[in-house]
């Protein structure tokens, strides 16, 4: 019997063989490789009852000179993240919708991404943005999380079990709907 698994309140269930939730992991590095989203400091704010600026805090009101100080270059900005589509293909009632996709969206009937297919779970898959294993300094890629087997996911007809990277014009299954994967790299 393998250990691990569990339940995550932010992420839902996991698998074995995972101690810890793995999309929470994802995340803490997608952090530390590419920095906060920007709208974190305020979310994490609401979520714990943090206010932004603690009034207690004295706050730095004007800049005093420092002779010592050296200009620091500016940082080259990052290049933009990819954007993802996906466009339904099948049923034919539907074909032709585009579905923004970013990172960290959940596809599922009650998902970030709400799709009305009676075979969908509430939370079916999990789409997340991250850099190649074989290539971390490579721009990062769209993968595609499937949340169980009850119903499962298909890349170009295969089930998938685990974070799946996606290729342009992949097929995917979710439910009785078929998409097709794009993206836009920078």
């Amino acid at each position: 019997m393998v250990a691990g698994g569990g339940f995550c309140d932010r992420h839902g269930p996991f698998d074995p063989p995972h101690q810890t939730c793995p999309y929470c992991v994802l995340e803490e590095a997608q952090r530390r490789a590419y920095g906060p989203p920007a709208s974190s400091t305020s979310r994490h704010a609401e979520l714990t009852g943090a206010s932004a600026a603690p009034s207690d805090s004295p706050q730095l009101t004007e800049a005093i000179p420092d002779e010592r100080a050296q200009e620091v270059p500016a940082a080259s900005p990052a290049p933009p993240a990819p954007l993802g589509w996906l466009i339904v293909k099948a049923p034919l009632e539907k074909r032709g919708t585009i579905i923004p996709v970013q990172a960290n969206q959940i596809i599922g009937r009650e998902g970030d991404i709400r799709w009305d297919d009676p075979r969908l779970s509430r939370h079916h898959a999990r789409v997340t943005l991250e850099p190649p294993a074989d290539a971390p300094e490579e721009p990062p890629v769209f993968h595609l999380w499937p949340f169980g087997t009850t119903n499962p996911v298909f890349i170009n007809g295969q089930e998938i079990r685990g974070a799946t990277p996606l290729h342009e014009n992949d097929e995917i299954r979710l439910g009785d709907t078929l998409f097709v994967f794009k993206m836009l790299l920078d």
